[in-house]
């Protein structure tokens, strides 16, 4: 890998010029003093690409021939561990795709369940030293990268244009949580997350509304993926697993419990952290997630780091967990993604009959939504966020979900709330796009 510094560059700016551009993706860590938020990434002209439709049997095998071991001989910047070479999506509609796993309900379009694009050089924004730098795979390719990069004229599309918002029938979404928790009573599961979807007719640029959104929530993990024919928009903050290849450490963060976030109330975390509820749902993903990580890892390296940290966002606390391993010599890129996909904080325990039921109780399926997004590093690890806080643009068609995970002790109409309190993120950006319009 090569990388050089280069004179500050305003990513928002970078990503006006770059985002008519083919494979145009941004990783954008926009909330600096998180752990997870110190670079943003700024890419197009892939020179590869990965997909994989819905039907694959094996969805995750495609990946296998992404190969690690690059040579670091960067001059200063990022390492390689840190810095994408391939950028893209794993579809949570990827574990249907296999026919073993049984027939679903919902249809599924032939469209990308697996969508990975290859980047020889992108840019690299560092917010906490204040500086940028070119990284990529040479020299060639990174001054390459940078000459098209200041060539791009910067332009700023008009207002995209958005309908009245639809969302599923609370009503609908209300009857759904009682099934759940009738499937808890009877046994089948512990936990399960049911959400619902908002949907509003779209034309225009689908960056706009991501922009939207990014200044919305405020979160460390976000990505705009233009799919070509879909455009994929996550505000996330939650980390999904982060797998260095070298060191073979392997790490999840679940996200499960959520409370109200008001500026005067300063007892609110406390509440989240002492509420049975809340710390039951927490609790048996995190136990969820030791077993997933337990199906890839050296015998005894589970561990569970940081149990129950309470996070703020905006208008949200969530409650957060840290649990790691050291995966064995032989586990491979497309293992892990076996292993654990799709995440545990999105589905419920037992993971499979939690998917089943699901699949019975919603009224669309998912997509990318619950899915994972980030990148492949230069040597071959993995990191990925959960798609959550997430929006797709597609066939004139904008698409938001929010859910929650229902537990023995769940309250039907304090969940629907929940979902309506998730969106509002969606919604706000949708009204600021509205605004702008009108001016």
């Amino acid at each position: 890998m090569w990388s050089q510094r280069v004179d500050w560059i305003d990513e928002l700016a970078v990503a006006q010029s770059l985002h008519a551009e083919h494979g145009f993706a941004w990783l954008d860590s926009n909330r600096s003093e998180a752990r997870d938020g110190r670079y943003s990434f700024l890419a197009a002209w892939p020179s590869d690409e990965i997909r994989v439709v819905f039907g694959d049997e094996r969805p995750f095998a495609a990946l296998a021939r992404i190969q690690g071991g690059s040579d670091d001989h960067r001059h200063d910047g990022p390492t390689a561990s840190e810095v994408p070479s391939w950028i893209g999506y794993v579809a949570y509609d990827a574990f249907w795709s296999n026919p073993a796993r049984g027939e679903p309900r919902l249809s599924r379009q032939a469209d990308p369940i697996v969508l990975f694009r290859r980047y020889p050089a992108l840019l690299a924004i560092d917010h906490a030293e204040e500086c940028a730098f070119v990284v990529g795979d040479d020299e060639h390719s990174c001054r390459r990268f940078l000459e098209r990069v200041r060539s791009c004229p910067s332009s700023v599309a008009p207002p995209p244009v958005v309908g009245p918002v639809r969302v599923d029938d609370p009503a609908a979404h209300r009857r759904a949580i009682v099934m759940a928790l009738d499937e808890i009573a009877e046994g089948e599961v512990y936990e399960v997350n049911v959400a619902r979807r908002w949907s509003a007719s779209f034309e225009g640029d689908a960056l706009a509304l991501w922009q939207a959104m990014r200044v919305a929530s405020r979160v460390p993990l976000g990505l705009f993926f233009d799919g070509g024919d879909h455009a994929v928009l996550a505000c996330t903050m939650e980390r999904f697993i982060h797998w260095d290849r070298k060191s073979r450490c392997l790490v999840t963060r679940p996200i499960k419990g959520t409370i109200r976030r008001e500026p005067t109330d300063d007892g609110a975390s406390e509440r989240l952290r002492a509420d049975p509820k809340e710390r039951a749902e927490h609790s048996m993903i995190v136990d969820l997630m030791r077993n997933d990580l337990g199906r890839v890892a050296e015998l005894g390296s589970v561990s569970v780091e940081a149990p129950l940290v309470v996070e703020p966002f905006t208008g949200l606390y969530h409650l957060v967990s840290t649990v790691s391993c050291v995966t064995r010599p032989e586990v491979t890129l497309e293992g892990i993604l076996e292993a654990t996909f799709p995440p545990g904080s999105v589905t419920g325990a037992p993971k499979i009959r939690a998917l089943e039921i699901i699949e019975g109780l919603e009224q669309h399926p998912r997509g990318v939504y619950c899915g994972a997004i980030g990148f492949i590093d230069h040597e071959g690890g993995l990191s990925l966020a959960v798609a959550i806080r997430t929006a797709t643009v597609r066939r004139g068609e904008v698409h938001y979900w929010a859910g929650g995970g229902i537990v023995e002790a769940s309250n039907p109409d304090r969940e629907l709330a929940e979902t309506e309190l998730k969106a509002q993120v969606f919604l706000d950006a949708i009204s600021s796009l509205k605004e702008s319009s009108r001016e």
